[in-house]
């Protein structure tokens, strides 16, 4: 079973990363990555600032995404598995609100996150250690 804490990356190479507040963020292009920038799922799958444990231990603090005007949460869910790596689709949802069927995704275009109806390449992220 996978830890879910590391740096998680889109399949195009850009890797989510948090600001000050614990907004989730995406790293620019050229920026390195650094141990800063781990991410870990607790024990309910929430997306969290890493806190060096696993799991349950620990009460790590959750990330909140911020998208067209409206707060989330970011649920961690492993769904599928290709060249060597588990894949996860990240769903938002609104705090306290139902599970969405949406993804976020990558938009490298515009350089920034968006929310997708699918789970397409652009929504699939990996979790590197």
């Amino acid at each position: 079973m996978p830890t879910l804490a590391g740096l998680y990356t889109s399949f195009s190479g850009r890797i989510l990363a948090i600001d000050g507040t614990n907004r989730l963020t995406l790293l620019p292009k050229e920026d390195q990555p650094s141990s800063a920038n781990k991410l870990r799922a607790d024990g309910e799958f929430w997306l969290c600032c890493d806190d060096g444990l696993i799991g349950k231990f620990g009460s790590p603090t959750k990330v909140t995404l911020h998208h067209e005007n409206q707060e989330y949460h970011v649920w961690v869910e492993p769904r599928g598995f290709s060249n060597g790596a588990n894949e996860y689709g990240l769903i938002p949802v609104v705090p306290g609100g139902e599970y969405s069927n949406r993804f976020l995704a990558v938009n490298d275009d515009l350089d920034r996150l968006k929310i997708v109806d699918s789970w397409t390449r652009e929504a699939k992220f990996r979790c590197v250690e």
